[in-house]
């Protein structure tokens, strides 16, 4: 079930287009991963699903768990206690610590103490801030105060999560300890929405992709989908026998093949269509009983489309 929708939806200030007509679904459960260049629209993007400004023209939705479909703008009272978001830039208040910052934030949502507290008490299990909490989050490391932020935003059991650069300035390791946490995160049934820089991040995070380039939605999709028309135009091939090699090889001179690079154990075969050659290449090793160690295709990474769709502008 989709739980936000975007409809012809445009942002501009004055004269100055920053989103032009995007439509967009985000479904209950996903990791959508937004990327673009600087400039490009992501944050307001973000800052239209969140809420935090209006758009200009189009439609902006949320849908509740029983399918009812309120506008974002009129309801924003109604709708904001689903929403979680956690900005690039800290948004916790450095003079206090851990525990009084969630409780700050969440009693800014009216929250019972006693739930708010119970809240608490397993965000600080969830997140491993138990043993910081009475720390103030200025005196916590970088990898714990983004721990905090995100927290902050978790503490009212929001519906959908959405960040803007959760991984930005962060070191390798404490870039994976963010993913994990947030995979753990979306396990529990909450919706992600992410904006990053980091596309290896993004790949390995998110079952969606929406790309947005010059204002407007480039591509959208699961990740496998976005990345489909960028193929490489190659397959490489592993056969463990000589003999069986060269079948392959003559065989393959019969189709339509630019260039066939022999590497010993493998080789790399450039045709003219990938698919309709990997087809009949694979009925012919099915006849004459050949064995196929393994077969790699010549996959882009989602930082590879980005900048083929980057320098194709």
């Amino acid at each position: 079930m989709d739980v936000i929708k975007l409809k012809e939806v445009s942002k501009s200030y004055k004269d100055n287009k920053i989103l032009h007509n995007v439509n967009l679904s985000v479904t209950e459960g996903d990791i959508l991963g937004v990327i673009g260049k600087s400039g490009s629209g992501k944050t307001t993007l973000l800052n239209l699903i969140t809420g935090f400004v209006e758009a200009t023209k189009g439609d902006i939705t949320y849908v509740n768990k029983f399918g009812k479909e309120r506008d974002l703008n009129t309801n924003l009272h109604k709708v904001k206690r689903h929403l979680g978001y956690c900005p690039q830039h800290n948004s916790f208040y450095p003079q206090l610590t851990v525990e009084e910052n969630l409780l700050h934030f969440g009693m800014l949502y009216g929250i019972n103490k006693t739930i708010l507290q119970e809240n608490i008490n397993q965000l600080l299990k969830f997140t491993k801030l138990s043993g910081h909490k009475n720390k103030l989050a200025k005196h916590l490391s970088g990898g714990m105060q983004k721990r905090l932020d995100i927290s902050c935003s978790l503490v009212h059991k929001p519906k959908i999560l959405i960040l803007d650069e959760p991984t930005a300035d962060l070191d390798p390791i404490l870039q994976q300890e963010i993913i994990h946490l947030l995979q753990e995160v979306n396990g529990q049934g909450i919706t992600i929405v992410i904006a990053s820089h980091h596309l290896e991040s993004i790949e390995t995070l998110c079952n969606k992709v929406i790309i947005v380039n010059n204002g407007e939605v480039h591509s959208f999709g699961e990740i496998e989908e976005v990345k489909k028309p960028f193929l490489r135009d190659y397959f490489t091939i592993n056969l463990p026998g000589k003999d069986g090699k060269e079948k392959l090889i003559e065989k393959l001179r019969g189709f339509p093949i630019k260039k066939i690079v022999d590497k010993g154990h493998s080789i790399v075969v450039y045709p003219e269509h990938v698919e309709s050659t990997i087809g009949k290449l694979l009925s012919f090793i099915r006849e004459e009983n050949l064995y196929l160690h393994d077969m790699h295709f010549g996959k882009p990474s989602l930082n590879e489309v980005f900048e083929r769709i980057v320098k194709n502008e």
